[in-house]
C-alpha cells in the first residue's frame, strides 16, 4: 500500500484509542440504547428547527447549503442570496435546497422576521456591511474565515460580533472538528513529552482561475487572485492551519517571517502561487507552513511534534507516530497501528517509514452503542464544516455563545494577515499585543 492509498483506506479501516470521552456519558448513551430509548446526539441537529438564509451562493456557499440540506427539518433553507443572477446559476444551489427562494438583495433576507441565522459566505473582502447589518437586523450570524481582507474592517466586525445579542460564530473549521478536538487533548495533556514544534502544508495542482465568458463576471469570480480584495493563499487558505498551531500551543505568535513568488501561473495575478511562513510562539517553539497551487505532492495536514511521539492529522483523521523510547501509555496497545509506506508493497518496493496509532474522535461513544472494534471509524459524512454548522445552530438553540467566536476569528485573522505581509515581502514582522486586542 503506497502512502497515498494508505491514506485514503485509513479512514475506513481505523479502529479506535479507547481512551477517549466520559464514562459516564458513555454508559447513560449504552443504557438508553439497550433500553431501546430515542437516543438525542448532542453534536447532532435537532428540535426545534432554526430557519436559515446563506448569502454568497459560490463554492464556498454551496458547501454550507449541502450541510444544512443534510440536517433536513432542522435547518430549513428560506433564502439564497447571490448578486450573480445570470440563467442557469440557480440550478447548482437548487440541486441542493430546491425549496429556497432567491433574492439578489441581502437586505431582503434581513427583512424577513422569520430568518434566524444568516451564512455570510461572500469574498472576504465584502463581509463587513452584511455582518454588520445582519447583527443590526437581530440575526445569528455565521461568517466565513478570514473576517475581511482588511485589518479594521475585521476588528469592526469582531467588535459588533463581540456586543451582538445573538449568536456570532466565525468559520474556524477546525475548531469545531471533532478529531482536532481529540488530538487538542493529547497536545495539551502532555502526551507528545516536550513539545517541539509542529509543520503543515496545502499543496494543490490548480491554477484557483475560474474562467467566465463575461469579463466582470470572471474579475469578480477570481477577486482570490487579486491583492487588493484578497490576502492569497495564507489569508484565505492557511488562516485554518495557522489557527490551529495558535489553538494547539494555547499561544498566539510573537513573530512570522515568509517568503512567496509567482512561479508557475504568471496570468496578470497579483498574489504568489506558492507561499511558506514561519511563525515564532513563546518557549522556542515554531511552527512552519507552505501552501502552493504547482504541485500537489502529499496534499494538505498538519503535524506536531514532541519528545515522546508526533501527531499527524489530515482533516477527520489522525494518527500518533511514537518515539522508540517513549513511555507506554496503555491505552495503545490495544489501538490499530497503521504501516506508513512508501513504494509498493506487492512489487516488493514498498518501504515502511513509520507506524501510526489511528485517533478516531467519538470512539468511545462508538463502542457504547455495540459497535465491534473492527469497524469503528471517522464518519466522513460529517465534514468539518458540517460539524462547525451543527455547532452555531445548536449554541442557537441553547442560547449559548459558540465556542468559536469573534475574538477567535479576529484573532486568526492578524495572525494571517501578518504572515500574508512577511510572505509578500519577504520579511520578518513581530507581532504587536495591541494588534489583537479588541
Amino acid at each position: 500500500m503506497n502512502r497515498r492509498q494508505f491514506l485514503r483506506d485509513a479512514a475506513s479501516l481505523s479502529v479506535t484509542t479507547a481512551a477517549a470521552g466520559s464514562t459516564l456519558g458513555t454508559r447513560a448513551l449504552a443504557i438508553s440504547q439497550q433500553a431501546g430509548a430515542k437516543v438525542i446526539d448532542p453534536d447532532d441537529p435537532h428540535d426545534p428547527p432554526v430557519v436559515c438564509a446563506v448569502i454568497g451562493a459560490n463554492l464556498q456557499g454551496r458547501e454550507i447549503l449541502t450541510s444544512l440540506a443534510k440536517m433536513g427539518k432542522y435547518a430549513p433553507v428560506a433564502y439564497v442570496c447571490d448578486t450573480f443572477a445570470q440563467a442557469g446559476f440557480d440550478k447548482r444551489w437548487k440541486a441542493i435546497v430546491p425549496d429556497a427562494k432567491y433574492t439578489a438583495d441581502y437586505r431582503k433576507v434581513l427583512d424577513d422576521k422569520s430568518v434566524q441565522a444568516v451564512f455570510i459566505a461572500t469574498p472576504s473582502y465584502k463581509h463587513k456591511q452584511i455582518v454588520l447589518d445582519a447583527i443590526a437586523a437581530g440575526k445569528h450570524v455565521y461568517c466565513e474565515a478570514p473576517l475581511a481582507n482588511d485589518l479594521e474592517e475585521a476588528r469592526a466586525i469582531a467588535v459588533a460580533g463581540k456586543g451582538a445579542k445573538t449568536a456570532f460564530q466565525s468559520g474556524l473549521i477546525q475548531r469545531n472538528n471533532k478529531q482536532h478536538r481529540h488530538v487538542l487533548k493529547f497536545v495539551r495533556g502532555g502526551d507528545l513529552g516536550h513539545l517541539s514544534g509542529g509543520h503543515a502544508q496545502w499543496h494543490k495542482r490548480t491554477s484557483w482561475r475560474f474562467p467566465w465568458q463575461d469579463a466582470d463576471r470572471e474579475k469578480d469570480l477570481n477577486w482570490r487572485l487579486n491583492a487588493e480584495t484578497s490576502t492569497g493563499l495564507i489569508g484565505e487558505i492557511g488562516i485554518h492551519q495557522l489557527d490551529t498551531a495558535s489553538w494547539f500551543f494555547k499561544s498566539l505568535p510573537i513573530a512570522v517571517s515568509g517568503r512567496g513568488s509567482v512561479h508557475e501561473y504568471v496570468d496578470g495575478r497579483t498574489v504568489p502561487d506558492t507561499v511558506s511562513c514561519m511563525l515564532e510562539y513563546p518557549k522556542n517553539l515554531n511552527f512552519s507552513y507552505s501552501a502552493t497551487l504547482t504541485n500537489g505532492y502529499d496534499e494538505a495536514f498538519e503535524v506536531f511534534t514532541g519528545s515522546a511521539c508526533a501527531i499527524e492529522l489530515r482533516d477527520l483523521r489522525a494518527w500518533m507516530y511514537k518515539e522508540a523510547d517513549s513511555p507506554v501509555l496503555g491505552w495503545e496497545v490495544f489501538a490499530r497501528k497503521d504501516d506508513m509506506v512508501i513504494g509498493d508493497v506487492k512489487a516488493g518496493t514498498g518501504l515502511r517509514i513509520a507506524t501510526g496509532i489511528a485517533l478516531v474522535a467519538d470512539a468511545t461513544k462508538q463502542l457504547a452503542i455495540g459497535k465491534q472494534p473492527g469497524a469503528v471509524g471517522t464518519d466522513l459524512t460529517k465534514t468539518a464544516l458540517y460539524q462547525a454548522v451543527t455547532d452555531f445552530l445548536n449554541a442557537i438553540r441553547d442560547n449559548k455563545k459558540p465556542e468559536v467566536g469573534p475574538e477567535e476569528g479576529f484573532q486568526a485573522t492578524v495572525v494571517a494577515h501578518k504572515a500574508n505581509e512577511a510572505v509578500v515581502s519577504g520579511t520578518r514582522i513581530e507581532f504587536k499585543k495591541e494588534w489583537f486586542t479588541l
